[in-house]
């Protein structure tokens, strides 16, 4: 029996010391950040994106100065950015990410439809008859293609690229400009994504029309997706503390969002109808970090 107690001790110990390791990663004196250094509307190192403007936020809150480990977020940032432990934070990832530590969500997005007014379009749901007259705009592979597939629009489809080389060409950008140019109709897309890419060309909510598509249960897969902050396994104490900050300052947080101007519904939707229809009651995050 006591070698028993002698080695859940020991199991205690070891477990606690591992956790303090974890915890003694974290900078008490910097807040290292992990960030894209060319990914608008999120983060760029010019400090221009809304993540940007969080991690100053935070920073503030934790009278400490923000300093950054740019990388691009392509297969392998985590490991190579916060496993690495040349950072502390992701200030925007995707809630259940298995490779992080999840705080509680401050954004939830989703993808959409968007089209120029007056262009007598009148669509408002992805069954909508006009849509079988229509150019359709969507990235290959992205969860809107489900919605077409539902409705057996692929035939009126303009394919996009799922990966790019962002030095080249940003596919979110080269849609917008399809759109502008009357090369597409409508286009299913990411919502931040879209309005971000729409706003840069010079158009305002008053020229445009964003229509959230909503995850239901008819298969065609989710469409919507909280946001939160990541950190490594094991550290707790950081999660909570930041749990802390999300929840004392997601009225700030939510300002920065509608200052450049992402597209963002409740955090808290309702039922999720069982019928066909688009709604305004989910909100912005972005795509699985891989």
């Amino acid at each position: 029996m006591h070698i028993y107690l002698l080695i859940l001790a020991l199991v205690f110990n070891i477990q606690a010391n591992a956790r303090e390791s974890a915890i003694e990663a974290v900078d008490t004196q910097n807040l290292r950040v992990c960030a894209d250094p060319s990914n608008l509307p999120f983060s760029n190192e010019n400090g221009e994106g809304f993540e940007n403007d969080i991690a100053e936020l935070l920073g503030e809150k934790l009278g400490i100065p923000v300093v950054y480990d740019y990388f691009p977020q392509v297969i392998g940032y985590v490991r190579n950015t916060l496993n690495k432990k040349k950072c502390d934070i992701i200030i925007g990832i995707t809630a259940g990410n298995d490779l992080v530590l999840n705080t509680v969500p401050y954004m939830r997005w989703s993808y959409g439809m968007l089209f120029l007014k007056d262009n007598g379009i009148e669509v408002d749901r992805p069954n909508h008859p006009q849509l079988a007259e229509l150019s359709i705009g969507v990235q290959a592979g992205t969860p809107p293609t489900f919605v077409l597939q539902r409705y057996n629009l692929m035939g009126r489809v303009r394919p996009y690229n799922l990966t790019f080389d962002p030095r080249k060409a940003v596919i979110g950008e080269s849609m917008i400009e399809d759109l502008i140019d009357g090369l597409v109709d409508i286009v299913f897309m990411s919502g931040p994504i879209a309005v971000y890419y729409l706003k840069k060309k010079g158009f305002d909510e008053s020229k445009y029309e964003f229509i959230p598509l909503e995850t239901t249960d008819q298969g065609w897969g989710r469409m919507d997706y909280y946001t939160t902050m990541g950190v490594r396994d094991g550290e707790t104490d950081w999660k909570k503390k930041l749990n802390k900050f999300i929840k004392e300052n997601q009225k700030d947080i939510d300002k920065i969002l509608a200052k450049h101007s992402i597209p963002t519904l409740t955090l808290k939707p309702g039922k999720r109808k069982k019928f066909d229809s688009t709604t305004d009651a989910l909100i912005k995050g972005r795509a699985p970090v891989k």
